[in-house]
């Protein structure tokens, strides 16, 4: 093994999901796309990503998510248990367990996350590394919401897990770095398709976005498959 090897940092994907979510209870098993539940055709797009080492699904301790580790262990996916309301906490304990350096946040509201996408963002910190603490598409940028994706180190989750004191930070992990950008290096990340599309809504916290993004695949013949620029040919066609 080469030095470069050994200094190399562990990327990984996390997953924030579990099945009490407020507005529709359940929703990660529920059928997305006739063969693959919400979670699962996340993860299957997941597994495609290049520059993450591991893709790992972290959810809570409730007795409610008993049936999603059941689920996890039958697909043989990597998984932590921590606590449901302490994000932080869970994100970091999840990150120790597995040894993890650079973590990828993304939630599991965002099924149509994109893995070139996530590629190119977790190639862009890397290599800006010194310049970059906080990197994401989700606020302030060209992307639709929904395809979600923020990066940020196993130190900066250790800041959080010792200094974190709002329950909105507890329970939402970037508010703790973008409330505090004199100390941390945030930035984000756009696409360079030429069109905002940050009007468009892709994340599922409805049984209504759920049937939207059925639509997606049934109707506007979105390949389950595609790219990124087959999402946008999509998008552009919506009236």
């Amino acid at each position: 093994m080469s030095l470069r090897d050994i200094n190399k940092k562990k990327v990984a994907v996390i997953v924030q999901a579990r099945m009490g979510s407020t507005r529709l209870p359940g929703k990660v098993l529920m059928d997305l796309t006739g063969k693959d539940t919400v979670l699962g055709y996340l993860l299957k797009r997941l597994a495609k990503c290049r520059r993450a080492d591991k893709i790992i699904v972290a959810t809570t301790t409730n007795v409610k998510d008993d049936a999603l580790e059941k689920w996890l262990i039958g697909k043989g996916c990597l998984f932590f248990r921590g606590s449901e309301s302490n994000c932080i906490n869970r994100y970091y304990a999840a990150a120790k367990k597995f040894g993890i350096d650079i973590i990828v946040r993304i939630t599991s509201d965002c099924p149509l996350v994109v893995p070139e996408i996530v590629d190119e963002m977790i190639k862009y910190y890397l290599d800006n590394d010194r310049q970059i603490d906080y990197l994401s598409n989700r606020q302030f940028t060209n992307f639709p919401e929904g395809l979600d994706t923020e990066i940020f180190t196993m130190k900066m989750l250790e800041d959080a897990l010792k200094y974190a004191v709002l329950k909105e930070e507890f329970e939402h992990i970037n508010h703790y770095f973008l409330k505090r950008p004199s100390q941390y290096k945030i930035r984000y990340y756009n696409h360079t398709e030429g069109i905002d599309y940050s009007r468009f809504k892709l994340s599922i916290d409805s049984a209504e976005d759920i049937e939207k993004t059925r639509k997606l695949f049934a109707k506007k013949k979105l390949s389950l498959e595609f790219t990124f620029k087959n999402l946008l040919k999509v998008l552009k066609d919506e009236k």
